[in-house]
């Protein structure tokens, strides 16, 4: 997909980069999140009765949440018809739909300023180890995908 697509994409889901709130707008696009322990897996993203349907591991931390649902609403809009699970990043990925997902996630996230989201500094102490590394390496993909 090219990045003027994501871009069209993007401003029409935020529209026009007014609406930045991950929840708000997946509910725009009707797409239903639901918090579950999913153990290992981060979230995941399936067609259920014609719903599209997300659901995030919630013991995941709220950053780290935000980063999966961006990547699941990717999925949602770019792949509405194929199920997917998000068990972790692996970049760079062979699946090209996931290596999609990726980069689409990591624009919506520029797109709605989370990476310059003064509380990813604020909270650090709430951060693991792994979500520093998991936001770290999103954060550098998003960056070499311009």
């Amino acid at each position: 997909m090219h990045q003027s697509r994501y871009k069209r994409l993007i401003k029409s889901l935020t529209q026009n980069y007014t609406l930045t709130d991950l929840e708000k707008i997946a509910r725009s696009k009707k797409i239903i999140i639901l918090y579950s322990d999913l153990n290992k897996e981060g979230g995941l993203y399936k067609l259920i009765d014609k719903n599209k349907v997300v659901i995030i591991n919630n013991r995941l931390s709220y950053y780290h949440q935000q980063i999966v649902l961006a990547h699941e609403i990717a999925h949602a809009i770019l792949h509405p018809h194929e199920s997917s699970a998000f068990t972790s990043i692996g970049i760079p990925k062979k699946d090209y739909k996931e290596n999609e997902a990726n980069l689409f996630a990591c624009k919506l996230l520029q797109a709605i300023g989370f990476w310059e989201n003064e509380n990813l500094c604020i909270y650090e102490k709430e951060l693991t180890k792994a979500d520093f590394k998991f936001i770290e390496t999103y954060r550098k993909y998003c960056c070499e995908g311009e």
